[in-house]
């Protein structure tokens, strides 16, 4: 199938984040959301937006994906495709035609018969909310249950609304697996990933370490879990999806986010499974710039390429293990993160070059992109007048995820 992927992005309503969660892990007050949180310059907060109503529209136009059903967001941004809302932003940038037009989808100068979605769960299940300083006891909750339920109830409405529409879904169940039982995870995999006789419902498992999942816990117990998770994956050929930036949603305080979500904290898992497929999402992007070294914030300023420690840590992990990928959803949402990447990519040699071409995924991180960019189209525009080719273009959208997926022997 002529696939056009979405690699990486959201659908949800208020009732699946856990907000006690979120709040819990700010130890230092509502402060922490600006020294290094959602709010730290550069990743929400901008020189553009910070004065004017743009932040706060940006907000109320996200919050009003969070007001609707799955199903009816889904249909929401295969019509945003289609061109079928205005504009309300001068500034927002918006292809010359639509890019679901005749019954394809269109990208510089190829077509594609159908757009390959993949939605991530994230598992906002929880059982460290700090009660100690609560009146009221905040409750343990298996949120992930009601949000499989929801989300395959949504892709059931889409199908029905729009039997001819182009989306075909690959969603990524999220699993923390620190608040799980051994059992609960094993039920979950056999229930929703593991399929002999039928269709997947589920094609990855998506990790979010800041909710307070580590690759490679010291604790015997907590090891066994991933462990289990990570044999499974390799076993049935599942691909992995961890976010990998130091900015989102977090369920435990920011330090400790930091410490699990460095791509460094899965060299332990790729020693052990070095044919594992992970993603690492967001190209490994640090906004907070107290993780960053003097050398590296220079070498960004005249050089033009990307400063940040973990992108290097990435694709460092790239040159080493054969599975192992990045997407570029959310940091695309500043046209001048493809300047960077394809800087950098311009430095290397060839055969260094290729291996990363051959690795990188476009994704969106919709809905969440909405606090960065006017619209899904919007994403879609800015990826189009990236300066990479049309070639490199096709292979971000088409030939890499299915590698990655596994699907190129379909």
């Amino acid at each position: 199938m002529n696939y056009f992927f979405d690699q990486h992005f959201h659908v949800m309503n208020i009732v699946h984040p856990n907000l006690l969660s979120f709040f819990s892990s700010l130890e230092g007050g509502i402060g922490d959301l600006v020294t290094s949180g959602t709010l730290s310059p550069s990743y929400i907060l901008t020189n553009k937006n910070r004065k004017s109503a743009a932040l706060l529209n940006r907000i109320t136009n996200t919050l009003t994906t969070f007001e609707q059903t799955i199903g009816e967001t889904l249909v929401m941004m295969e019509d945003d495709l289609m061109g079928k809302f205005p504009s309300h932003d001068e500034e927002a940038l918006r292809p010359e035609a639509p890019y679901i037009r005749d019954g394809k989808m269109h990208m510089r100068s190829r077509t594609y018969d159908k757009m390959a979605m993949c939605p991530l769960l994230m598992d906002f299940s929880s059982n460290k909310i700090r009660n100690d300083s609560l009146y009221y006891p905040a409750p343990n909750e298996e949120k992930i249950l009601d949000y499989v339920k929801d989300t395959l109830e949504g892709f059931e409405y889409y199908r029905t609304t729009h039997p001819d529409g182009l989306f075909e879904f690959f969603p990524f169940l999220g699993i923390n697996p620190q608040v799980h039982t051994m059992d609960f995870i094993e039920k979950l995999l056999d229930t929703y990933i593991h399929k002999e006789n039928d269709k997947k419902q589920f094609y990855g498992v998506k990790f979010y370490p800041p909710l307070g999942y580590d690759p490679w816990p010291t604790d015997p117990e907590q090891r066994d879990k991933v462990i289990m998770i990570y044999e499974f994956c390799s076993k049935h050929d599942i691909p992995i999806m961890t976010h990998c930036d130091d900015q989102g949603f977090r369920g435990v305080p920011a330090k400790e986010a930091w410490k699990y979500t460095a791509p460094s904290s899965y060299k332990p898992v790729l020693a052990r499974y070095p044919m594992l497929r992970i993603d690492f999402a967001h190209y490994g992007w640090q906004y907070n710039q107290l993780q960053k070294n003097p050398l590296s914030l220079i070498s960004g300023l005249t050089s033009r390429v990307p400063d940040s420690p973990w992108f290097y840590d990435l694709v460092d992990l790239m040159q080493l293990y054969p599975n192992v990928y990045a997407d570029v959803s959310f940091s695309g949402s500043n046209p001048d993160f493809y300047l960077l990447l394809s800087n950098y990519l311009k430095s290397l040699e060839e055969e260094q070059r290729q291996t990363i071409l051959s690795r990188s995924l476009f994704g969106t991180d919709f809905s969440v992109n909405l606090v960065k960019v006017e619209s899904y189209t919007s994403y879609y525009r800015i990826f189009e007048e990236s300066p990479f080719t049309d070639d490199e273009i096709h292979q971000m959208v088409h030939s890499n995820p299915l590698k990655f997926m596994h699907l190129d022997n379909n």
